[in-house]
């Protein structure tokens, strides 16, 4: 490769370079190519290193990655086929889990996205199903045996039969195969539609309502199984579910009225016994709500490890409100300590068009399974 360095040294640089720029790398050499685009190792161990991005759809028509440590934006066209308002959005390894609101006559709705290396595949829903539905819920992780080997949860409700609905009908779809398969997996309470489930290490995890208290409820890609891990912290009605430190879950709840916010997380989720202990408190006003409230959309937003909350939101500004501030923050125990403006957005019929702002995303060059 014309270089005096290590190679393992080369290799440790090639690491914690940002995935944008390794793809351009590849046309260096022939070594270099196989490295990036085919040597799996690499590719998870510089997934690792990766840090958190906020990523953003523009109108249907580009996608924003945010780096909220030096505040780049990249800014790139949205393939024309996945210009759709989206119902859901799941990260996993860099991968994105999308179902489209529309109904997309016989083609399916529902998608496997890595936006840094552009590629697509769209899932075909299982017979006699022609699309997904807004009522069905989702999860996005890995059989843990084998990384690469993604795997989809779909489960719903609502039957076409007059079977017990008590339960959840669930079924997975396996890209190995590419075929979806019904399982037995049940739990017997309600998911809290308020709150985006999050993929962590391969499993996914959301919160669960039960009468009297709450609880996080998880999905093992390897066992195929729910489990309720420990019991979820009620302090207030917004709540946002998210994965700290890359192993754990963090739980932020805020009071609408005060605005005050209770940071929890949890213990390793590999631990035998996973629970919530308090992590720190924002008691000062002047922070946003993490809610969407009436035409802006949800906050993206996660925990940092120096007890502070990094976000990418929407404001109203402008004599008439006719606009929207696209605003990085960054809260911390004090108060807000960071407030950039890094864009506009009109007050148009585009706002119906976000549920929201943006999401936390890890760019990877993990190629999209086939």
């Amino acid at each position: 490769m014309g270089s005096s360095l290590p190679f393992d040294l080369i290799l440790e640089i090639l690491q914690r370079t940002p995935a944008e720029s390794l793809l351009r790398f590849k046309s260096t050499c022939k070594k270099w190519y196989e490295l990036i685009s085919n040597d799996k190792r690499f590719m998870y161990k510089h997934l690792d290193k990766s840090t958190k991005r906020f990523l953003r759809i523009e109108n249907r028509e580009r996608v924003q990655i945010l780096d909220p440590v030096t505040e780049i934006l990249a800014v790139s066209t949205i393939p024309n086929e996945l210009r759709h308002k989206y119902f859901t959005l799941i990260h996993c390894d860099g991968l994105m889990l999308g179902m489209c609101y529309e109904e997309l006559g016989s083609d399916p709705n529902l998608a496997v996205w890595n936006p840094v290396m552009r590629k697509i595949k769209w899932i075909k829903p299982s017979p006699p199903l022609v699309c997904y539905w807004g009522s069905d819920y989702l999860g996005f992780g890995y059989d843990k045996t084998f990384r690469d080997n993604y795997k989809i949860l779909r489960f719903t409700y609502l039957g076409d039969d007059d079977d017990d609905e008590s339960y959840p009908k669930c079924q997975i779809y396996e890209f190995n195969s590419g075929s979806w398969r019904s399982i037995e997996a049940k739990f017997d309470g309600e998911i809290d539609v308020e709150v985006d489930g999050v993929s962590v290490n391969g499993s996914m995890y959301w919160i669960e309502l039960q009468e009297k208290k709450n609880f996080i409820l998880s999905f093992d890609f390897s066992e195929e199984t729910f489990n309720r891990i420990c019991d979820s912290p009620l302090y207030w009605d917004i709540k946002r579910l998210g994965c700290f430190n890359g192993d754990r879950l963090s739980l932020l709840q805020q009071n609408e009225a005060t605005r005050e916010i209770h940071v929890s997380v949890t213990n390793k989720l590999s631990d035998e016994v996973v629970s919530f202990s308090r992590y720190f408190s924002v008691t000062l006003p002047d922070i946003p709500l993490f809610r969407s409230i009436d035409i802006l959309p949800l906050p993206g937003c996660f925990i940092g490890k120096n007890r502070n909350i990094i976000a990418w939101c929407e404001q109203l500004v402008g004599k008439y409100d006719d606009h929207t501030s696209i605003i990085l923050y960054e809260i911390g125990e004090g108060g807000v300590t960071k407030r950039i403006r890094t864009g506009r957005h009109e007050a148009d019929e585009d706002y119906n068009d976000l549920d929201n702002c943006s999401y936390v995303y890890v760019p990877s060059l993990i190629p999209v399974p086939e």
